[in-house]
Order: structure tokens, then sequence, then C-alpha cells
């Protein structure tokens, strides 16, 4: 038997093992300490960015990459919940049970997310940027994200306790779980109202 052939369906094999393992790891309901690890990991991670945003050569620059970290963060809530959840085959596929279960404490592990953000938004904004401005614009997207995990958590599980802007997300939201054509942002309508998705019913 030709070994190159061996080699190339062995890997297949655990390539397919391995999507079968990150699908039900991600689609099963997670331990109640491993989905609130968010809400303990985040905040000092933010304040490390802070601390550091507002070193020597912070400033206004800082305040002005902030704001826009949480303004990038919001469109990134909205593309990735638009494209990836809802077309990208494995994430549709978990993203579906969450549809099916909203109550259930489902979410990506805590370590996957800081590593995504420390590989695809800090590091890469090292290169790009002065030092206190990467951190800035970091801090701005992970305070983006924390806000995203607690109101959709908030959404599914607590309710608005008569605030009038949760109770709007809330039906925003509402409606998106039945009519996956409309209402992805979670913690903001901006970017339905701009790419014309919104739906008030």
């Amino acid at each position: 038997m030709d070994p190159y052939a061996t080699q190339t369906r062995r890997f297949w094999q655990s390539a397919r093992k391995a999507k079968a393992w990150i699908l039900q790891m991600l689609s099963a309901e997670m331990p109640a300490w491993a989905f609130f690890l968010d809400f303990v990991v985040y905040p000092p991670l933010i304040l490390l960015c802070l601390v550091l945003a507002f070193g020597p050569q912070g400033g206004l620059g800082s305040v002005a990459m902030i704001v826009l970290g949480l303004l990038g963060w919001s469109l990134a809530e909205y593309l990735i919940h638009r494209f990836a959840f809802h077309h990208a085959p494995v994430l549709q596929q978990i993203h579906l049970a969450h549809h099916d279960a909203p109550r259930e404490l489902n979410g990506t592990p805590t370590l996957v997310t800081v590593a995504v953000f420390y590989g695809l938004v800090y590091w890469p904004l090292t290169w790009m940027l002065r030092a206190e401005w990467a951190a800035a614009l970091t801090a701005g997207v992970l305070l983006g994200y924390l806000a995203y995990v607690g109101v959709h958590y908030v959404v599914h599980h607590l309710g608005s306790g008569g605030r009038a802007w949760l109770r709007r997300l809330i039906r925003l939201h509402a409606v998106h779980h039945h009519d996956v054509a409309h209402n992805f942002g979670v913690t903001s309508a901006l970017w339905d109202w701009v790419f014309g998705t919104l739906a008030r019913r």
C-alpha cells in the first residue's frame, strides 16, 4: 500500500475526529462555572489593557482608540453573528442548537476567546500602532465582547428589570430567534440599521 495514501487517510480520519470532538464540546451545555468564567477573566484583562493604554504616551489618543475598539467590536459582533454563526458549517450547527435551546449555558470557552483576541487583535496591533494605542484598542474590543456576553446572558435569563433600552434589545433578539434573517446585533441595532437587517416586529 502507498505510504502517502495511508498518511493522507489517517490525517483525514484525525481531522474528522477533531471536528466531531470540537462540535461536541461547543454544543454541549457548559458547567455553570465555565460559562461564567468570562466574567472572571475579562475584567482583569481589560484593566491591564487600560493601565497599558494610559502609560507615558496615552491620553486622548488612547480614549479615541477605546471608542474605536468598542465600535469595531460591535461591527465584528454583527458580522460574526450574521455570516459565521448562520452560514459557516460548524458554527452554524452550534448556533442553531442555541436557537433551539436558548436558555442552555452554551458558549465559546474562555481560553479559546482569549487566544483569539490575543492572536487576532492585540498582537497584530502591537506591530501597527504604538503600545498604548494597541492596548487601548484591545481594551475597547474586550469591553465590547464582555458587554456582548453579559447582554446575551441577560436577554435569555434575567429580563430587562424595567430598563427600556434593555427591553428593546430583548424584543429585537426575540425576533431574531424566530426570523434568522434579521437582528444580528445583540448589544446594538446600529449595524442592522446600517445594513438593512433590522426588524422591529
